[in-house]
């Protein structure tokens, strides 16, 4: 009768623990996602940044007629840096110590208030943790994001803004090879927070020596659909 209850006692304890660990890793499954759902949600983010960079003007018309995307991601990596290092390079660059908006003046809130420029400038301490690593690893960038226009994706280091071309006989210059796109688009790797419902995105454009800019583009996902919530210019040339 004893050995009958020490077993039952030890399937019960092996009931309990299965289920502890069922339960363990549906909720280890719910709060890190896996790398399928996170590459798609990264698809998503790059589509909503682009309808933003892309949106008709004030005449219904686009601002270019095809798009030009760095083939490899962006990061912030710098030769004889470690990881700590650039992570750390990353967030003074973007402005991630705090949520303070660089300029915020008189005129800015008139500025936002009467373009309906909302901010929110709210960031949760995973989706940044998240956002620093990536930036600083390298990689191609995904080639599967959707876009409404013609799009290509080339290695800037072949391209010139120049009006000859790099070497005797090479490719024409970018503005004669894609005359309907204004510059080349870079994207960093998208950080999220666990849920995949708060994004942050490093994306530089560039359309010559002295021309382009840099933005940090903080999206949340609002009834299924990313939408951008902020943005901040860190450089322009």
């Amino acid at each position: 009768m004893g050995t009958m209850r020490h077993r039952a006692w030890i399937a019960t304890l092996a009931c309990v623990a299965i289920g502890l660990a069922l339960v363990y890793c549906f909720h280890f499954s719910k709060l890190y996602p896996d790398e399928k759902r996170v590459l798609a949600a990264e698809d998503e983010v790059y589509e909503a940044v682009v309808r933003d960079m892309v949106a008709p003007t004030g005449h219904g018309h686009a601002p270019v007629s095809e798009l030009v995307f760095d083939d490899t991601v962006s990061n912030y990596l710098t030769p004889g840096t470690d990881i700590k290092s650039c992570e750390e390079r990353a967030c003074r660059y973007l402005r991630l110590e705090n949520s303070k908006l660089p300029y915020d003046s008189f005129a800015d809130k008139i500025y936002r208030a009467l373009t309906r420029s909302g901010y929110d400038g709210s960031l949760r301490a995973d989706t940044i943790q998240d956002f620093l690593h990536k930036s600083c690893t390298v990689g191609r960038l995904s080639q599967t994001f959707h876009t409404d226009l013609p799009r290509t994706f080339i290695a800037v280091e072949s391209v010139s803004f120049n009006d000859v071309p790099i070497e005797k006989n090479g490719p024409p210059p970018f503005k004669q090879q894609y005359p309907g796109a204004g510059g080349i688009i870079s994207f960093s790797h998208v950080g999220f927070d666990p849920t995949l419902h708060e994004a942050i995105v490093s994306v530089s454009f560039v359309c010559g020596g002295l021309c382009g800019s840099g933005n940090r583009y903080v999206l949340r996902k609002k009834s299924g659909r990313w939408e951008v919530v902020n943005k901040w210019m860190v450089w322009v040339s």
